[in-house]
């Protein structure tokens, strides 16, 4: 099948010799009807759909919506009436729009319906296409765009228990030895709670005294403190019952702490409720002491709880420093990934401040930053073991010397050597730049004749250093802040954590790698990607130190031990893509943390040297890497445990699976 693929793309590449070039820099632009090719950049994340708009023959007015877009290049087919493009979405940029023949567009379309087959081989796919055949090109280019889009709503699993309703006294009874205690701020809250689909047992007031509040926790299992902006949905207690109930039988103690995720509902009189949800991670002690994502959408034990200072789960900063205390062993933490509570407020929580200057992690420093945390390396380590920098190249020696250039003047970790492990290199003067470079005691060139095979080339060097630590470093590098190797190593050394990736950024600033997501494009994508350098992100994500299941290798650090541990990178299935995923994923599925920090940030330039995957020298090789990542990994429809079921996976950038709604501004072509 992949090899099908293969031979497509490079059909392709030959067809668009023959496609007619539209330009749309001035008016007229003028638009036959039939099959278009449009390819344009989203640079930044959005809250709509982009869109061309049409003035059509007939005097009307035609909006081709590009639905699937995802944030940096995009390349779509879209069938066009007939008339003048007369504006799009300000926030696209068009780098082509080419009409292509009938023939090719249908043909486009049979290739994005196998693909779509391919990955997603379900009988209710299959009738959809056969469907589609009898459609009209205006109708099936619609159809065609929403393919990858999210066919639901992030509540109708949720909703969908509701259909329970008349079953819903024997499910109460089934569980109900699972007592849960709400503990609520004003008695107005105690009518809309009794009134649930499922009640919790007992309400009291936080206003009890601590006799009566001790007799409660100890005839109850759960306890949750519901503000009178908060409430549950009708079936929530349902759901957090049998989540406990499952991860109390699958880890042989109840869960010490539970949270879901939350939105908040705002709606007028005469409008439909507006919802901005907000979707979390599975447990990240890092992430928790950068930002409070957890907030007030959360439940405790009750035997964790006690009476004389209920305080730890009514106060939000109390609550707050209460469960980083729990989320000290993640294990007894359950996340239920469902918007089990909604609030009428209108915006998150402020973190509180740090109430120690000391982390639970030797040589990080917990500061404050603006309204939110950070973890940040000392300025001075209690140790400085030695660290291997692996950097391979041949020539591109115009991205090479300033990588090494960099890190030699600007780094002020001292105790690191470069090994940089020559593939090949023909020009003069990057013979000439290893000659002189290698003056430095801090500097070696080792070579590795052959063909580009980036895990082997970096396994090669591993064998030959002596360093306590491995850094897998791209030629493409380029340093920014001194301390970057400082604050890699800082988490680098703690026992529990198996690799460190830093914060990259595009020569223009904007983010290029704030880490990796399992799943997306059912295999693997950068989140954030594109984001201003200074931009928080989603849930202040692309500015917290937090936990991930993979990073990228174009700068990591990870232990020897661990390294030899898992026997490198897998030289013989990836030689050139995947091979860091990998590498992620096994150490992650060894017990080892992969965490990711802002607090090193360094220029990428993204694959100067490596060339581009679609190219007819390279595709054989991507796509043969991609089917194996996909095998053994199983990415396609994975979900990976620190991004969220609900957040997009077909695009860079992070935001909830749900139509925007903001409004665009167009450009009107004059």
């Amino acid at each position: 099948m992949l090899g099908t693929f293969k031979g497509l793309v490079q059909f392709n590449n030959r067809l668009e010799k023959r496609w007619s070039i539209i330009d749309v820099s001035r008016a007229p632009v003028v638009i036959q009807a039939g099959w278009h090719i449009i390819e344009f950049t989203v640079e930044n994340v959005i809250n709509h759909t982009p869109r061309l708009v049409v003035d059509t023959a007939d005097a009307g007015r035609f909006d081709r919506y590009l639905e699937g877009f995802h944030t940096g290049s995009n390349r779509m087919l879209v069938h066009l009436p007939e008339g003048h493009l007369s504006a799009y979405s300000e926030s696209m940029t068009i780098s082509r729009l080419a009409r292509v023949s009938a023939i090719e567009g249908r043909a486009r379309i049979g290739l994005i319906c196998l693909r779509y087959l391919y990955d997603f081989p379900r009988p209710r796919v299959l009738l959809t296409m056969i469907g589609m055949i009898f459609q009209k090109p205006a109708e099936l280019s619609t159809n065609i765009l929403q393919f990858y889009l999210s066919k639901t709503g992030y509540l109708s699993h949720l909703e969908g228990y509701q259909w329970w309703h008349a079953w819903a006294p024997l499910i109460r009874w089934w569980y109900r030895k699972f007592k849960i205690l709400v503990v609520i701020e004003s008695e107005a809250q105690r009518g809309s709670l009794r009134r649930l689909m499922f009640p919790p047992e007992t309400i009291a007031l936080n206003t009890i005294s601590s006799k009566e509040m001790a007799q409660l926790l100890r005839t109850h299992d759960y306890v949750f403190y519901l503000n009178k902006s908060e409430q549950f949905r009708q079936t929530s207690l349902l759901l957090f019952k049998r989540a406990i109930l499952r991860a109390k039988a699958k880890r042989g103690q109840l869960p010490a702490m539970v949270y879901c995720d939350h939105d908040f509902e705002s709606s007028d009189q005469d409008e439909s409720p507006t919802r901005q949800p907000v979707f979390k991670p599975s447990p990240s002690l890092a992430y928790l002491y950068c930002f409070d994502y957890v907030q007030f959408a959360c439940g405790f034990a009750a035997h964790q709880i006690e009476a004389q200072h209920i305080e730890q789960i009514v106060d939000q900063a109390e609550r707050y420093y209460f469960a980083l205390d729990l989320f000290a062993d993640t294990n007894k933490i359950l996340h239920v990934d469902e918007v089990l509570i909604k609030s009428s407020r209108t915006s998150d929580l402020v973190t509180p401040p740090p109430n120690q200057p000391n982390s639970p992690w030797n040589d990080i420093n917990w500061v404050r930053r603006d309204n939110y945390n950070a973890l940040v390396a000392k300025p001075k380590l209690e140790t400085q073991p030695s660290v291997d920098l692996i950097i391979p190249t041949r020539d591109g020696l115009n991205v090479l010397k300033p990588c090494i250039d960099s890190i030699l003047q600007r780094t002020d970790y001292a105790n690191f050597h470069i090994y940089i492990v020559d593939n090949g290199s023909e020009k003069p003067e990057t013979l000439a730049f290893f000659n002189s470079v290698t003056q430095d005691p801090r500097v070696e060139v080792v070579e590795y004749p052959g063909e580009f095979n980036y895990s082997a080339i970096n396994n090669f060097a591993a064998e030959r250093g002596q360093g306590d630590y491995i850094a897998l470093v791209n030629n493409d590098i380029e340093v920014i802040e001194a301390d970057w190797l400082r604050q890699m190593m800082a988490w680098a050394m703690q026992p529990t954590v198996g690799i460190v990736g830093a914060k990259l950024l595009f020569g223009n600033g904007l983010v290029q790698h704030a880490g990796v997501t399992v799943g997306m494009g059912n295999a693997a994508g950068h989140i954030h990607r594109l984001e201003p350098r200074a931009s928080t992100g989603y849930q202040y994500r692309c500015a917290a130190t937090q936990n991930m299941m993979a990073v990228t290798a174009a700068c990591l650090i990870t232990p020897r031990d661990v390294f030899e541990q898992i026997g490198g990178l897998d030289s013989d299935v990836f030689k050139v893509a995947y091979n860091d995923i990998d590498y992620c994923l096994k150490v992650e599925k060894s017990g080892l943390d992969i965490i990711w920090t802002p607090e090193a940030v360094l220029y990428h330039h993204e694959s100067v040297s490596r060339g581009d995957d679609m190219s007819d020298k390279h595709i054989a090789r991507y796509f043969r890497e991609l089917a194996a990542f996909q095998k053994r990994w199983k990415s396609k429809g994975f979900v990976d445990k620190y991004y969220n079921k609900h957040l997009r996976v077909g695009d860079e950038g992070v935001y909830p699976q749900m139509p925007g709604n903001q409004t665009d501004r167009l450009i009107e072509i004059v």
